[in-house]
């Protein structure tokens, strides 16, 4: 039991916080998904789907480790569902950016939110000359320095779930509820060129320091940008993180945290500044906390959290969520665990009629069953309620089930 409660102790406390790739160590894993439910849609429409079954859904990650050298994939597959009307049409299969999280928000076919789709597919290769030092070149490196609002794991695994209360990457009115914030400590990518794949060179000194730099794909010659980032962890108990997206360009995304870890517990603090120096009002701050609460005794995890958006446009209002986690180890081979988040939009002041900037509410409790040290089994379900900009109310719920080999 308390091998199992350590595993799900430090995936908590680690995801997103010091990774390196996708994959830890070498190995395979695969996930397969299925699941139902009834598609995101207004509870008032009387013609609303009641009922879907979505398919399968495959993701094969594997990685491999030969002497200086790393190289890793993952490849996401599907047997989709396709519905004409309210029936059945048939299943394609396909290559596909869905994961379970899309089923909860598109009209009719699944959901839309920020991050609700994945890449269909990443490859890395890296080279380590020598002890520390990384060179990488991937479409997917999640080379990462610090924490963010969680999601805990990627969106295909069971753990994952709506990242900032489900609050959308969009400007009042341009979209259900928004106010999502962009956090750079995953400073491979570029969140301005709508990229997450560069090439990168890294230096790690055991776990006291971390510096890196990126060059997202797409630069040009004659529009240089690249990506740098620092982590300092001088104590124990102490951990400092600096990144910044997009120098050389006009517009970049900064981001800073510190971490504290104390006994059974851990605090981390975030800060992003997204499109400084871009067009006036077109900037926004993000900024929230965390605390991971470790209660052996009883085998518990707890992380709440909360974060804020700030807008430049001083017409907009903040944008507001609350959040939280928790694990639940019940024995060796059981683990209950839920996460649930309520969400507060921003709203446009000038607005002349009777819109709000919204609300959201997602519960998402889960159940682990671990067969054995390569097997699990995972069941999860998952409500959201949200009350649109335009005061129309949604929701949808989904219920799926996972099997994890790895």
């Amino acid at each position: 039991m308390k091998k199992i409660a350590a595993f799900f102790i430090s995936f908590i406390l680690f995801t997103g916080v010091l990774s390196s790739q996708v994959l830890k160590s070498s190995g395979v894993q695969s996930t397969l998904w299925t699941g139902f439910g009834a598609p995101y849609d207004s509870v008032k429409n009387d013609n609303r789907s009641k009922f879907r079954f979505y398919g399968l859904i495959e993701t094969l990650q594997a990685r491999i480790d030969i002497g200086k050298f790393t190289v890793e994939g993952m490849l996401n597959w599907g047997a989709l569902t396709e519905w004409d009307g309210k029936s059945f049409a048939h299943f394609t299969f396909a290559n596909t950016r869905q994961n379970p999280f899309w089923y909860t928000n598109h009209n009719n076919q699944g959901g839309w939110w920020t991050n609700g789709e994945i890449d269909g597919y990443y490859v890395n290769f890296l080279f380590h000359p020598f002890e520390g030092f990384d060179v990488g070149m991937g479409t997917r490196l999640e080379w990462k320095i610090g924490p963010a609002p969680s999601s805990l794991g990627n969106l295909w695994e069971p753990y994952a779930h709506i990242i900032q209360g489900g609050l959308k990457d969009a400007e009042p009115g341009q979209a259900d509820v928004a106010g999502y914030s962009y956090y750079a400590n995953t400073y491979s990518g570029w969140y301005n060129g709508n990229t997450k794949a560069s090439l990168g060179l890294r230096y790690r000194l055991d776990d006291f320091m971390e510096i890196g730099i990126t060059i997202p794909s797409g630069v040009t010659t004659s529009s240089p940008v690249f990506n740098a980032a620092f982590m300092i962890h001088p104590f124990d108990i102490f951990t400092a993180s600096i990144a910044y997206e997009g120098i050389l360009q006009g517009s970049g995304n900064f981001y800073t945290s510190l971490s504290l870890f104390l006994s059974n517990f851990t605090l981390d603090a975030y800060l992003a500044i997204n499109k400084i120096g871009g067009q006036k009002n077109d900037s926004r701050i993000g900024t929230g906390a965390a605390v991971t609460w470790d209660i052996p005794k009883i085998s518990m995890v707890i992380r709440p959290e909360v974060g804020l958006t700030f807008w430049e446009n001083d017409n907009y209002t903040p944008a507001i969520y609350f959040g939280g986690r928790l694990d639940y180890t019940l024995s060796n081979k059981f683990v209950l665990g839920a996460w649930t988040s309520f969400a507060w939009g921003a709203k446009n002041k000038k607005w002349e009629n009777d819109w709000v900037g919204g609300f959201v509410f997602d519960i998402r409790p889960d159940f682990t069953f671990i067969l054995n040290k390569n097997h699990s089994i995972s069941a999860f379900f998952d409500y959201q309620n949200r009350t649109r900009y335009d005061r129309v109310v949604c929701d949808t719920w989904a219920l799926g089930f996972y099997w994890t080999y790895k």
